[in-house]
């Protein structure tokens, strides 16, 4: 009986245990097992070989043996169909449509487009429609890489091969469901020790687990196809590097890095204070302080961990939480990005097998017509280098020897005239008929089942032309035999685009220019990722990728415009004319815009210039029939109304201007009145101050008369203190008498300076 804790034990083992990087290595044991019993590796490789015009095992000098690759063509042409058009996006708005939702959701939309544009992601989705096409299912990792764009960072798409991705359940049919997604790749030393400096000394080169891969592409192209589907990535390695005459040393430096992302709902208690439900506010102790309680939350941002390891499990380079997330973004922000709780990778089906989750190729369908077409082709080839290679007969007793029977001029002497005519050539073989009809029927069973048709030129009233209805008609029809493949790499598109904005609204940190196109012209705009976080989806046009006929939409365009069903605004934008927001600006003035701009600059009346534009786009019976009711005035009387409606406006700003000097006027009397009262009361004060002083000088007369009565009296013995006494009292008479007359002089400068221009002060001391 297992334990509890065993039960409730996660995917991979906590991050501090010894055993996370072995759990990571049984996991990626598991899903290569499932792949070889699936002989996925084998038929990957069948394909990739069939795409490279390899259909024969063995060759012979005897027997042409050709191939016709009409696999290569149809997909190429299914590539370039799916490809053919940048998608249309569309955003899906949730919640409340407010005023800014609605420039958030342009803002989301004109990013896509020009992340779309900017970063090649139309070669990107070429690319992955290939692999789609060749191996049955294509793989798409989008993740944000800090070190590119000078250092700002930028979301990358990466195409991942089939070879190098698993996903655990291996019988799971929704990798996004899964328990775990894993990316393995082989990776030099150098760059493992360089990307993980902390690890350096314990990385060392692994061969065991590379073997494993079954990729063995590079022999194909090396034309060594006839070895063993499941050699060994190491040996591919090693006859490259000994062509090159390099050591085997070299091949030591490869080891298998593994990312894993997996689900992991561990949780970890965290103090949070405890919130009243009635009023959102934090519920307070005794003290005034808030009340903490313990509460359980995820330990990884949408219960994602993404671990990354080598040599066997045996090194664990990193692990940490959801790599999409930023830890800075407040996670009630943050779980509204589409990548919060979903693995960064993509996997779609070219063809859909709900029984596979790798998908079906149409390589599978057509590989076994393809073998017959070789052989039909290799037989009717034998035959035809059979009868072009004409056999000389020449009997033994002609006289002639064979030396002779050349192409050249010359003369041939047989014995006699009977061995003559037996110098003839051999009949050539007779292709049989029957042979080109098999090889027909071969080729129209091939495009039968692979749904491939003729677009070049279509059979109209006997004659083959350009027909844009017969041309959108086979579109149509190609289109509709696509429809799968439509839906399932839409669906791809649509998960990239989401993915993108979800990196955008946690990693760009930074103010961001964008340019899009507005109405026919280029604009610009700042964004920031965390200004864009609201609820909303990102949405692709059904079909906006694959080809659209430019002649039918012209075609159609001018006729409607002709039927007046369409104007001429989206008549040019459906002609994809040029700067078209300056010819419809144009168009709206009339042919005469250029002399009605001359009109408003040697100064015409804005009201003038356009009763002309009114004129010149009227009949003249309308204009009569407008003059006779009084609608249309005449020139004369709009003149007038225009001239007097002048002068009054001038006159009104002259009334203005002259209010405005006379408000002046009356504040520089007032401060004028202001400053002659102030200076008026100075001199008062100064009246007093001199009073004042007068007065001290007679009092101290009396106390001179005073002391001199005294010192008569007393006598001697005190005559020399009463002298002292009286230098004293003259000395602070006249520090008085001189600091009255510095304080006047002053205040009487201080008035001349401060007061208003042209007024002086007529205060004397």
């Amino acid at each position: 009986m297992p334990k509890k804790k065993d039960l409730l034990r996660e995917l991979i083992a906590p991050e501090d245990s010894e055993e996370v990087g072995y759990d990571v290595y049984k996991i990626l044991a598991e899903i290569l097992k499932d792949k070889e019993a699936l002989g996925l590796p084998k038929k990957w490789g069948k394909h990739y070989e069939l795409s490279r015009n390899v259909h024969w095992k063995t060759t012979t000098a005897k027997i042409p043996l050709l191939s016709a690759n009409l696999l290569f063509s149809h997909r190429l042409r299914t590539v370039n169909m799916l490809t053919d058009n940048n998608p249309t996006f569309n955003i899906a708005k949730i919640g409340d449509d407010n005023q800014e939702n609605e420039e958030r959701y342009n803002d989301l939309l004109h990013t896509c487009e020009f992340w779309w544009h900017d970063q090649e992601q139309q070669h990107i989705l070429e690319k992955s429609v290939t692999d789609g096409e060749t191996y049955g299912c294509t793989i798409e990792k989008v993740f944000f890489d800090p070190q590119i764009e000078f250092g700002m960072g930028e979301v990358v798409t990466e195409l991942v091969d089939p070879f190098y991705f698993g996903f655990y359940p291996v019988d799971c049919m929704d990798s996004q469901k899964c328990d775990a997604n894993l990316h393995y790749w082989p990776m030099s030393i150098r760059e493992a020790r360089r990307r993980w400096p902390q690890h350096a000394e314990k990385i060392v080169s692994e061969d065991e687990y590379l073997k494993t891969l079954g990729d063995e592409r590079r022999e194909i192209q090396r034309g060594q196809a006839n070895k063993g589907y499941f050699s060994t990535f190491g040996t591919a390695v090693k006859n490259m590097m000994s062509t090159f005459g390099m050591t085997d040393d070299a091949l030591s430096e490869n080891l298998l890095i593994v990312e894993a992302w997996v689900k992991d709902y561990t949780e970890i208690e965290v103090e949070v204070p405890l919130i009243n439900p009635d009023n959102g506010e934090p519920v307070l102790d005794e003290e005034d302080e808030p009340i903490i309680e313990i509460e359980l939350q995820p330990k990884y941002p949408g219960n994602i961990r993404c671990i990354w390891t080598c040599n066997g499990g045996e090194v664990v380079l990193d692990d940490q939480p959801n790599p999409s997330i930023n830890s800075g973004i407040p996670v009630e922000e943050s779980s509204q990005t589409y990548l919060f709780d979903k693995f960064p990778f993509t996997l779609t089906q070219s063809i859909t097998d709900n029984k596979n989750p790798w998908g079906m190729s149409d390589y599978e369908q057509l590989d076994s017509l393809q073998k017959e077409i070789n052989k039909s082709m290799s037989q009717f080839t034998l035959l035809k280098d059979k009868a072009a290679r004409l056999k000389l007969i020449n009997p033994k007793d002609s006289g002639v020897k064979n030396s002779e029977l050349t192409n050249y001029p010359g003369i041939l002497n047989p014995s006699n005239t009977m061995v003559a005519q037996g110098i003839r050539y051999m009949d050539p073989p007779q292709i049989p008929a029957d042979l080109i009809k098999a090889l027909e029927i071969y080729k129209d069973l091939f495009f039968l089942v692979s749904g491939s048709f003729d677009l070049e030129q279509a059979q109209t009233q006997g004659r083959e032309v350009i027909a844009y209805k017969a041309i959108a008609a086979l579109l149509e029809r190609a289109t509709t035999m696509l429809k799968g493949k439509l839906r399932n790499y839409g669906k791809m598109i649509r998960y990239r685009g989401r993915m993108y904005i979800s990196h955008v609204q946690n990693w760009y940190l930074e103010p961001r220019y964008i340019t899009y196109e507005d109405e026919g012209q280029d604009a610009s705009k700042v964004i920031v990722g965390r200004n864009l976080i609201t609820p909303a989806k990102l949405v692709v046009v059904s079909g906006s990728t694959m080809p659209i006929s430019k002649v039918q939409e012209r075609e159609e365009a001018l006729a409607l415009f002709q039927m007046q069903a369409i104007d001429v605004e989206e008549l040019l934008k459906k002609l994809d004319w040029p700067d078209r927001k300056t010819v419809l600006k144009r168009l709206r003035q009339g042919p005469l815009s250029a002399f009605y701009d001359m009109l408003r600059l040697i100064g015409v009346p804005d009201q003038l210039v356009q009763y002309f534009q009114m004129l010149a786009n009227e009949d003249i019976k309308n204009v009569e029939k407008g003059l006779e009711s009084g609608e249309i005035p005449d020139f004369f009387t709009l003149l007038e109304q225009v001239l007097t409606g002048e002068d009054a406006q001038l006159d009104q700003t002259k009334q203005l201007e002259m209010a405005k000097d006379a408000a002046e006027i009356e504040k520089v009397k007032e401060e004028t009145k202001f400053i002659t009262a102030k200076i008026r009361s100075e001199q008062v004060q100064q009246e007093v101050a001199m009073k004042g002083v007068a007065f001290d000088a007679e009092k101290i007369k009396m106390e001179k008369a005073k002391t001199v009565l005294a010192i008569k009296e007393s006598g001697e013995r005190i005559s020399l203190e009463i002298g002292k006494m009286l230098r004293d009292t003259e000395t602070k008479l006249s520090k008085i008498l001189s600091d009255h007359k510095i304080a006047l002089t002053k205040s009487s400068e201080e008035r001349s300076t401060t007061g208003i221009k042209g007024i002086k002060s007529d205060n004397k001391v």
